[in-house]
């Protein structure tokens, strides 16, 4: 719901409260799933997928999804080897977890200074590296935090709060990879934690097009915005300079000023007619009242993520492309996909689901339960059935079962709603003659995804 509420008409004050909102539940999830995991481990039934995926863009989800626990004086940065493969082949689920719980760590014991994670290729594999400049761990507690339910000290979980099952699952499923999780620390000199992991590459590294203009970052040298911006802003083709809050911009004449400090904006303003890039901490946008006086300006929250200031740079480089952009999308015709059988017993569910469908362009019917599908199908034609599997009177299988054996939707492409994505449960949808699978609760993009899949758009005309 609040998925579908961040898509509507908010200002940018309601548009932040229900980003955090949202983020603390994937949160919430993330902490279920490494529980559910564990007893998994304990059962011997964690199976692994071998698949391509995105890992430079997974771990930047992360480190975004978990920035807003870090410190209001602690940097957070993703530096990733320009060169990093597109896509690599493992398990993104197993990969994201391992990735969430070493920074989950590294925010909670920083309180000053930086916590990065960097990412790239190693001998056969990848190497992830979570360095922070926190509490660090003593000798004699690194060789006991990988074990369940504990931490590196008795006064760890009274202060810092925490289960003691991060470090422990990470440890597994770094063993269950094939892979290795090293750790280098001193008590009060930060930590470094390495997961180097076999994932082959899949497909290579594209350049983005070449940009062209100055760019002037005013930052300290030893930032992580600094690394970050030396790293990436030549390979796009951009001039890059590095000043110091103190340093004139008096003759430089930068085409944009990216700057990691609020306060300069006031000073540096009067005397620059760039556009500049705000780069600020979780939930710390300036007022709305601010920015404007300070216009043009834009406004990002650190991790930075490598397309999304890509496209803000090309955007504040290049704003005749975006009018033509603009122009070229308002005269597109909208998109229509048709008409969509929606089974599903629980009201919250039912809005939930009906309001992501109709985002996409999809008319929904309802039906409680599967009896009411079979006579929703008598009356109306439909292009798809999204088929709850558990439902009072009539169930999703049985409901399947009998729309296949009439004969008289042979076509109609039914997918089964389910909260359980083990394989004996697909084999049991299968078997009931469903055509596709959707794992509850899922995301609007995953919708859209199967949406694709089972029934394209259409133009209006």
């Amino acid at each position: 719901m609040i998925a579908l509420s961040l898509d509507g008409p908010l200002n940018a004050e309601q548009q932040q409260q229900l980003s955090i909102a949202h983020d603390s539940g994937k949160v919430l999830v993330e902490l279920l799933n490494d529980i559910l995991d564990l007893s998994k481990f304990d059962a011997g039934q964690l199976e692994l997928e071998h698949i391509p995926f995105d890992l430079g863009s997974l771990i930047e989800d992360t480190a975004n999804l978990l920035s807003q626990n870090a410190a209001a004086s602690v940097e957070l940065t993703c530096l990733i080897d320009p060169h990093f493969p597109a896509l690599v082949l493992g398990d993104p689920t197993r990969v994201r977890q391992i990735v969430s719980n070493l920074l989950s760590n590294a925010l909670k014991f920083t309180r000053f200074g930086r916590v990065d994670v960097r990412l790239s290729m190693f001998e056969d594999g990848v190497r992830i590296e979570v360095c922070d400049t926190g509490i660090g761990i003593a000798q004699d507690a690194q060789v006991k935090i990988f074990q369940p339910f504990t931490q590196a000290g008795a006064g760890i979980t009274r202060q810092f709060g925490g289960t003691g099952l991060g470090l422990a699952l990470t440890y597994n499923l770094c063993e269950v990879m094939q892979g290795r999780l090293t750790i280098s620390s001193e008590a009060g000199f930060g930590s470094q934690f390495c997961a180097d992991l076999p994932l082959p590459c899949h497909t290579r590294a594209l350049a983005p097009a070449t940009l062209q203009g100055k760019v002037i970052a005013i930052t300290a040298a030893s930032s992580g915005l600094a690394e970050l911006l030396k790293s990436l802003l030549p390979g796009w083709g951009l001039e890059y300079q590095q000043r110091s809050i103190d340093d004139s911009l008096i003759g430089l004449d930068p085409d944009v000023v990216i700057t990691d400090c609020p306060e300069c904006l006031f000073v540096l303003r009067p005397t620059c007619t760039a556009p500049i890039l705000l780069v600020t901490a979780y939930g710390s946008f300036l007022p709305s009242e601010e920015a404007s006086a300070l216009a043009p300006l834009q406004q990002q929250a650190r991790p930075l993520a490598r397309n999304a200031l890509y496209q803000t740079l090309r955007r504040m480089l290049q704003p005749e492309i975006n009018t033509i952009n603009d122009a070229r999308l308002d005269a597109l015709s909208p998109r229509r996909r048709g008409r969509v059988l929606l089974v599903e017993d629980n009201p919250v569910n039912q809005l939930v689901a009906k309001g992501m469908l109709g985002k996409l362009g999809c008319e929904v019917i309802v039906a409680a339960h599967g009896g009411e599908a079979l006579d929703q199908l008598e009356h109306r034609e439909f292009d798809l059935v999204l088929m709850d599997c558990n439902m009072p009177v009539m169930d999703g299988y049985e409901a399947s079962r009998q729309i296949r054996r009439s004969g008289r939707w042979p076509q109609l492409p039914i997918v089964a709603l389910t909260a359980n994505a083990m394989s004996e449960e697909r084999e049991r949808c299968r078997a009931a003659g469903m055509s596709d699978y959707l794992a509850k609760p899922f995301r609007r993009e995953e919708l859209a995804a199967l949406l694709d899949l089972w029934m394209p758009t259409t133009t209006v005309l």
